[in-house]
């Protein structure tokens, strides 16, 4: 095994991505460990923006599910992330564990591809809601408050653009 082999193996072992995917009304997610390739959760919330959202989280064997408030995405965000963390049940220690989040994007004009989300790739989403009303305004909300709350922490965007 090369050096480059072992380092990323290293990197790996360290790893723990939240892969993100968000409707109009909804928020699903899961967390992947690298090390070894499994899936440590996975939820949900629906109805966001509804007075009563349904949000669960399956970890391990144990499935959660509470009704509460959840006005908008980032709300959304911020329930997952409690989720995760919850002292009796969640799987992570804090939300700092995390080493990346992804996101299945729609649309950001020119930009396609995997990109690391910059403000100028936030920009490009902007400028593109009118194409996609119903994800991008969530996308970039989610985004924004992910890179406020956890700064350290990389968010790739997967864009489908060439379908739009």
């Amino acid at each position: 095994m090369s050096q480059a082999q072992i380092a990323r193996k290293g990197l790996l072992a360290r790893m723990k991505i939240l892969v993100a995917n968000l409707g109009s009304t909804s928020f699903k997610y899961r967390l992947f460990d690298m090390a070894d390739e499994r899936q440590l959760a996975r939820g949900g919330i629906e109805r966001i923006g509804s007075a009563e959202s349904r949000c669960t989280v399956e970890i391990g064997s144990q499935r959660q599910e509470l009704v509460a408030q959840v006005p908008d995405h980032a709300a959304a965000v911020r329930q997952c992330l409690q989720q995760l963390t919850d002292p009796q049940s969640g799987c992570l220690q804090q939300a700092s564990e995390v080493s990346a989040i992804g996101f299945k994007a729609v649309h950001a004009g020119g930009i396609s591809g995997v990109q690391r989300v910059t403000p100028e790739v936030l920009t490009a989403m902007e400028e593109m809601s009118q194409v996609a009303p119903a994800h991008n305004p969530p996308y970039i909300a989610a985004m924004r408050l992910l890179g406020e709350k956890l700064p350290d922490i990389p968010l790739v965007a997967a864009f489908e653009t060439g379908f739009h």
